[in-house]
């Protein structure tokens, strides 16, 4: 392979290359500025459209430096034109100035304080005419704010009045004064309130000793069950006592208790049938 050295194409086109890079790097450095420019892969198609990009770049920064510089002339233009015509306009002024008499004069300053008073851009009958009535709108949205703050202040001091009546009778109740002897109570109530807490410490002290001492006898769940089993033993106690007292009129032997048994068996057998006779002939009469 031919070296550039050996081959003038090769040089030139070296040449050219180490030309278009050197561009390329000098409008990077401008666009980082002050920033370093970052790594990239170096190659002819990164070359290319650097090259396209820096040349596009250029002419936008041409095109828009020439827009700067026809702009600054139409400013400058239009400056001068405006001081010409100022002065003009100075010119006649001062003319129509030494014109007018006295009470032109006057009408002139009047008109032109009107004018600004009104804040119209004209002078003009039907400017001036509008800013007037514009002006006597804001006139009365004016008074009647002024009157709705009126009727607020008016009704803010009767509150303030009532409201200082109020503290005045507040000031003058014995219940809010404050009691001649009230430090001596502080300090009465600090004292019991000690009294109280080490009265407090010491029964709290005692309740943990019986707690300790009643845990070697019977415990209060104990007795509970204890009490509940009593009262179904009463129970039946009562239970057994109604039922021996069913049998508390028989005779002590079995055979006299069976025979009064029967006895009484045979007496309730002739109530039945007496009862039903009755209530048979009842049926009957109906």
């Amino acid at each position: 392979m031919d070296s550039p050295l050996l081959s003038p194409a090769k040089a030139r086109q070296a040449a050219i290359q180490a030309k278009d890079w050197a561009y390329v790097n000098s409008w990077l450095s401008r666009q980082y500025s002050p920033n370093p420019v970052p790594n990239f892969e170096r190659n002819e198609d990164t070359l290319r459209t650097l090259l396209a990009l820096a040349a596009a770049n250029d002419a936008a920064d041409e095109e828009a430096a020439l827009l700067h510089r026809a702009r600054e002339e139409a400013i400058r233009e239009f400056k001068a034109r405006e001081e010409a015509g100022d002065k003009q306009k100075k010119e006649l002024l001062d003319e129509l100035e030494l014109c007018l008499g006295e009470n032109g004069k006057r009408d002139l300053d009047d008109l032109a304080e009107t004018t600004a008073v009104l804040g119209a851009l004209r002078t003009r009958t039907k400017d001036l005419g509008q800013s007037i009535i514009e002006l006597t709108v804001e006139e009365f949205d004016a008074q009647e704010e002024i009157s709705k703050i009126d009727m607020l202040q008016k009704h803010l001091e009767r509150e303030v009045a009532a409201l200082q009546e109020r503290l005045d009778q507040l000031k003058s109740d014995p219940a809010f004064e404050v009691p001649a002897d009230l430090p001596a109570q502080t300090a009465e109530w600090s004292r019991n309130t000690k009294i109280l807490t080490g009265k407090l410490s010491e029964y709290q002290d005692r309740l943990a000793t019986l707690g300790r001492n009643s845990s070697k006898g019977p415990t209060i769940e104990d007795l509970v069950i204890e009490e509940t089993q009593i009262s179904q033993l009463e129970d039946i106690i009562q239970s057994l006592d109604h039922r021996l007292k069913m049998f508390h009129d028989l005779p002590k032997d079995i055979q006299g208790a069976r025979a009064q048994y029967r006895q009484l068996e045979r007496e309730l057998n002739q109530l039945i049938e007496r009862r039903d006779s009755m209530f048979e002939s009842l049926v009957e009469k109906r």
